[in-house]
């Protein structure tokens, strides 16, 4: 049978397919979405030019780092999905971020590598370039293109019910700020923050998860509600410590911010330092942020992080969960289950979680273009399938022409070419989802695969020769080497502290059963349309493990990575199980939403939500005694790099990533730090640094945290090194409160550290 044979049958979607001649209607507001854009762009163009003429200052700094990332996130986008008139309000709010994203991360990057590094010049060009397609955008736009009258109603309207919602969110949002204000983080140990979290965090918790319970209980799901609900959820389960501390959780983060002032400082990229630097687009962006917008450092972005890159990542999320789930109370839930499993703290600040977005972004829009164009059937039969499935080709969604769903294709491009400078393994599984969705025949963009393998290669040949020419011999030796990928994800990090170790199964435990329930899922799901594409990108990521261990976070970013696709099957699971449920315990078995026996409902999904929220909080909090920073920690580091003589060396008691800058990546002479970095040498610790002898020690709560936890060192074994190096006679304190200590060798140049 001939692919033009193929007969098109309706598809099974309860969300049908529109008559091809049905116009696209925005389910949002172009024309306010294009006021927004306009009034970004000239907001950021006014803050470049008085950071041109070094009257920055004039702005406070809050303004600046709030205008700098609301460029970043915003323009071009808006006006480039206005002009394509993407429907939907999730998958046009997810290209216009990942659009924006991407405009920043390859202009930044490329004028860095082509060394035309001129920051201000740059971002200038961004803005009179957004300032145009605005216009342009705003000419194009039809008279019916406003919001329908009833959407507007239903998102406008503040209704009792609404109302109470939201009070009971704003509510648990004081909450949070008491609970961060009275946390005792210094207190965690083995069992991470759970024990210090306090009522506050408890009783607000309980509020959010009882408002989310009740928002998908109602008759009619409240957008408006559970997207808010959805951002407080992520504030509970990423930002205590940070909220805190003043200082992001994830200590990575700040090699980071010394990745990006150092390219900030130099404008070029550094030759053989880091890995990472060849796939730089994320630090030069970065920097060029930095720069444009007269911010001092960084820093300014760490803490916020994982709200910011939490919450714009709700967009495809959701764009992602209705197209395979089909309802948008089962949206909704895929949302929540993914927040409530995502312990893996890799939406800090990092490419990683930069690189998500991207990804989810581009699934998402081939998802909805899967579900909204007619599709060719497929010789029935399993064995009908696999010959015919991967010669067809969808039709056009109805409204879009070729034209347009070209430059959408070229748009997915863009994306998948930002991706690909930015992160090592994300452009890889990109690369194997297209070819998921070609397989099966579920795209129009049959070659794009292709297209963004060969951008890959040509990337990895000639932007990532630093990285290749001297990892190549152990890239080739780890492919295939599944056991080793899965020794170093898993077994290597049940090792340690005893009670600690266990805690690392609640982990285990929560990702596998995640899985197992979304597996679940997609078998239930098999009659949907998204079924063969959706269930082959969820499972696409597991196979990375095959190519090699990513020094020993294989196995967690491919649940990073398929956890977009895995939460909807999840939530399809869930919504079976309770509709089974319901059916058995319930007489008549089918009852009205709304009625008096909701309650029941309401109150077992608070419980189960609660119950899961605290998981969570274990999970994703377990590494707190190893991982938080306090400003002070911060602020002794970077005095003691920049204070110490030239050819300094300084021994860190076990890890130090704040110490990571210009001085140490640029200047040859710059301080040389002594790690421990045997076992030999954790055995007899204090042996080991007076053999070293460096001129300087630092011991942070990080680094004796570590030491305790990951390599089973006591408390009191570790404050008795540290006193046979005082006792030894050739060391004494310099610094030393709340467990930073600094140690300054007897014939050393005494230090300022400036830190009372």
């Amino acid at each position: 049978m001939k692919v033009a044979d193929i007969p098109v049958r309706p598809s099974p979607d309860p969300a049908g397919i529109a008559p091809q001649s049905t116009p696209i209607r925005f389910g949002w507001n172009p024309r306010l979405a294009l006021i927004v854009a306009a009034v970004v762009t000239a907001l950021l163009g006014i803050q470049t030019l008085l950071v041109a003429v070094g009257s920055g200052d004039v702005i406070p700094l809050p303004v600046r780092v709030l205008v700098a990332v609301a460029g970043a996130v915003v323009i071009p986008g808006i006006p480039i999905v206005v002009m394509l008139r993407i429907p939907g309000r999730a998958l046009a709010a997810s290209l216009a971020v990942s659009v924006s994203m991407a405009a920043t991360l390859l202009s930044a990057h490329f004028a860095m590598v082509l060394a035309w590094w001129h920051p201000v010049l740059v971002q200038m060009l961004i803005v009179l370039g957004s300032l145009a397609l605005c216009a342009g955008a705003a000419g194009t736009l039809p008279r019916e293109c406003a919001f329908p009258a009833r959407a507007t109603q239903r998102l406008t309207v503040m209704t009792r019910e609404r109302a109470g919602s939201l009070t009971a969110l704003a509510v648990s949002v004081a909450l949070f700020v008491a609970a961060a204000r009275t946390l005792d983080y210094r207190a965690a140990g083995h069992f991470g923050i759970i024990t210090e979290v306090g009522p506050f965090y408890i009783v607000g918790l309980a509020l959010v998860c009882s408002t989310i319970a009740v928002a998908l209980t109602r008759t009619r799901v409240d957008h408006v509600v559970m997207a808010v609900a959805s951002l407080v959820l992520v504030t509970y389960t990423t930002m205590l410590v940070p909220a805190a501390t003043g200082q992001t959780s994830v200590p990575t983060a700040f090699v980071h911010r010394g990745f990006i002032a150092t390219l900030a400082e130099s404008g070029v990229l550094p030759d053989a330092v880091d890995a990472r630097f060849s796939w730089a687009a994320f630090f030069s962006a970065g920097a060029q942020m930095l720069v444009a917008s007269g911010l001092p450092d960084a820093g300014v972005f760490l803490a916020g992080a994982s709200l910011v890159f939490g919450g714009l990542l709700l967009f495809p999320l959701y764009a992602i969960a209705i197209v395979v789930t089909g309802r948008a109370r089962s949206a909704w839930l895929a949302v929540v289950l993914y927040q409530l499993f995502n312990w893996y703290q890799q939406d800090y600040f990092a490419p990683q979680a930069v690189a998500l977005i991207l990804y989810a972004t581009v699934i998402a829009t081939l998802l909805w273009q899967l579900r909204r164009a007619p599709l060719p059937a497929t010789a029935p039969g399993l064995w009908g399938f696999v010959r015919t499935a991967p010669r067809r080709t969808p039709g056009l969604v109805p409204g879009f022409g070729t034209a347009r769903t070209t430059a959408l294709g070229a748009v997915l491009l863009l994306l998948i070419g930002a991706n690909t400078v930015t992160h090592q393994i994300t452009p890889i599984l990109t690369i194997i989802a297209l070819a998921c969705f070609a397989i099966v025949g579920a795209t129009r963009y049959r070659t794009l695969w292709l297209a963004a393998g060969l951008i890959f290669a040509a990337w990895f040949s000639y932007g990532a020769t630093d990285f290749w020419m001297g990892h190549l011999k152990f890239l080739i030796a780890e492919i295939g080497q599944v056991g080793n990928a899965v020794e170093r994800g898993v077994g290597n990090r049940l090792s340690g502290d005893p009670t600690y170790q266990s805690m690392q199964y609640l982990r285990i435990a929560a990702s596998a059963g995640f899985a197992l329930v979304a597996f679940a899922g997609w078998l239930l799901s098999r009659r949907r349309r998204p079924w063969p594409a959706a269930g082959l990108v969820a499972g696409a990521p597991f196979s990375l493990v095959a190519l090699q261990s990513y020094g020993g976070e294989m196995i967690i970013r491919c649940f990073v990575l398929a956890s977009p696709m895995l939460a909807p099957f999840a939530a399809i699971a869930v919504v079976k199980t309770v509709a089974f449920a319901r059916r058995l315990l319930t007489s008549p078995p089918r009852v009205p939403a709304g009625s008096t026996s909701r309650r029941p409902a309401v109150i077992a999904g608070a419980l189960a939500l609660i119950v899961v929220s605290l998981v969570l909080t274990t999970n994703r909090g377990l590494n707190t005694s190893f991982e938080m920073s306090t400003t002070e920690m911060v602020e002794v580091t970077d005095r003691l790099i920049a204070e110490v003589p030239p050819d300094s060396k300084i021994m860190p008691f076990s890890h130090a990533p704040h110490a990571v800058g210009p001085r140490r990546i640029l200047d040859p002479e710059g301080p040389i730090l002594l790690f421990v970095d045997s076992y030999s040498c954790i055995d007899d610790l204090a042996r080991c640094a007076l053999a070293r002898g460096p001129e300087y020690m630092l011991v942070t709560r990080q680094g004796t945290g570590m030491m305790r936890l990951q390599y089973g060192l006591s408390e009191e074994y570790i404050d008795s090194q540290i006193a046979r190096i005082r006792n030894s006679g050739f060391y004494v304190s310099i610094f030393d409160h709340d467990g930073t200590i600094v140690l300054r060798r007897t014939d050393a140049p005494d230090l300022d550290l400036g830190v009372s």
